[in-house]
């Protein structure tokens, strides 16, 4: 992961596992002092990185939601160049939330 980072750029967030669900695939979630950034990495053999960036200055709008009863989902929706929603549950999707809150002015 420290490939992708930018210089000078701190890690405010890192998942351990892959927590989010976006576009139907599962992503590891960094959040920098500059970035959103979702990484995974794809294929059995031939290894390839898959990655999403966001810039933060660009994100203008933050939104946390649960869903069911039994079974709880959590989405963050972010609001930025694109909306996008990032799913998975909510014990792993609310620090996200808050790391995000921090960071967004």
């Amino acid at each position: 992961m420290d490939d992708f980072l930018l210089p000078a750029e701190n890690v405010r967030f890192s998942s351990k596992d892959s927590i989010a669900e976006y576009a139907e695939k599962r992503y590891r979630v960094l959040v920098t002092d500059k970035r959103l950034i979702l990484y995974a990495q794809r294929g059995m053999l031939m290894k390839s990185d898959d990655i999403i960036s966001e810039r933060l200055d660009s994100l203008h709008g933050l939104k946390y939601f649960e869903r069911g009863t039994i079974f709880r989902s959590a989405v963050v929706s972010v609001q930025g160049t694109v909306k996008f929603d990032i799913k998975g549950s909510p014990s792993h999707l609310k620090p996200l939330y808050h790391s995000l809150q921090a960071v967004i002015k």
